[in-house]
């Protein structure tokens, strides 16, 4: 009886142990240790993120999303995430779209604060030729002479290889200056009239005149007529707008302040760097009596064939001259 008794004792004895052994370690691998916090929603937060969670217990609380839950984005725009729904943080996010001018796709920068102008545009309109309007593009009545004009300068060193040539073969001409330049190289603005050549206003640093206001306008002539009026103690009365964009505020203003806008018919884009040949080409195709003949100055290809394109002029009666000395002998013509 006392045997039986005790296999008795020791079985129950022994279920115990057994027992007492899981229900001690089994917590250790069920449950979360206490130095993983856990955030209202029940999900385990790392170790790695344990101290931002106690910085902040709030960071995590808008993050778990349940699956295909609709997103709003900031613009209003619903969202499907697609993530299940495990309990696990979701973090959405949204690119910025890239802004892109829709009017002119090209077109994505500021105009150049810098002293160097930018890349000349053809003008998109066709102003009229009569000398009488506030716009000019050609002079008619004229059959015996061009205008040659300059854009852009003055530029170190190759505006004075310009007026070496055109010294050199008798010519005057008409730079149209940017007034950012002439304050900084005076020095090359005044060789230009000692040249007798003449000077016309090309806005103060290249900027589009249409897009302005009228009294910003007003304000971008003034400045580069004072440089003028400083540095070489005269006037100017021509404007030749930056990439011959203009509009009626530009005209206006233009015509209040006693500015001639010049813009032209003989355009070879030389600004695109041809070779000095095409240049020529382009210019004796375009070219007729009373023609204004744009190109640029601080391009070595445009003085390649500045001799060149002088010397075709004259063989076909054609006489370069400044703008003003065209609408001159227009005006003193019966």
């Amino acid at each position: 009886m006392s045997s039986v008794f005790l296999r008795i004792s020791a079985m129950i004895m022994f279920l115990l142990v057994v027992c007492f052994c899981f229900l001690y370690l089994y917590p250790t691998n069920a449950n979360v240790p206490s130095s993983m916090p856990i955030n209202e929603s029940g999900v385990k937060i790392s170790r790695q993120v344990k101290a931002v969670h106690e910085t902040n217990p709030n960071i995590f609380k808008e993050t778990v999303r349940p699956s295909q839950q609709q997103l709003e984005n900031k613009n209003g725009i619903s969202v499907q995430s697609s993530t299940p729904s495990t309990g696990q943080s979701v973090i959405v996010t949204e690119d910025e779209p890239t802004e892109v001018n829709q009017e002119n796709p090209g077109d994505t920068t500021e105009p150049d604060q810098s002293l160097t102008p930018q890349t000349p545009i053809t003008p998109a309109v066709n102003p009229t030729s009569e000398v009488t309007n506030q716009l000019i593009k050609r002079v008619d009545g004229i059959d015996n002479m061009v205008a040659l004009t300059f854009d852009d300068g003055p530029y170190p060193q190759m505006t004075a290889e310009y007026l070496a040539v055109l010294d050199k073969l008798n010519v005057r001409a008409t730079f149209f200056m940017v007034g950012q330049r002439i304050k900084a190289y005076p020095e090359l603005a005044r060789k230009v009239v000692q040249y007798g050549s003449e000077i016309g206003s090309h806005s103060w640093q290249h900027a589009r005149l249409d897009q302005l206001t009228a009294d910003a306008i007003a304000e971008d002539l003034r400045l580069v007529g004072d440089q003028v009026q400083i540095n070489l103690g005269r006037e100017i009365s021509l404007l030749r707008p930056p990439y011959g964009r203009h509009n009626d505020n530009v005209l206006a203003v233009a015509k209040q302040l006693s500015y001639k806008v010049i813009i032209w018919d003989v355009d070879p884009r030389d600004w695109e760097n041809p070779s000095p040949e095409k240049i020529i080409a382009s210019v004796l195709e375009q070219v007729k009596p009373g023609s204004i003949i744009i190109m640029h100055e601080g391009h070595p290809n445009t003085l390649k064939a500045l001799p060149v394109i002088i010397q075709k002029l004259r063989e076909r009666g054609l006489e370069p001259v400044p703008v003003s000395e065209m609408l001159n002998q227009n005006i003193s013509q019966p």
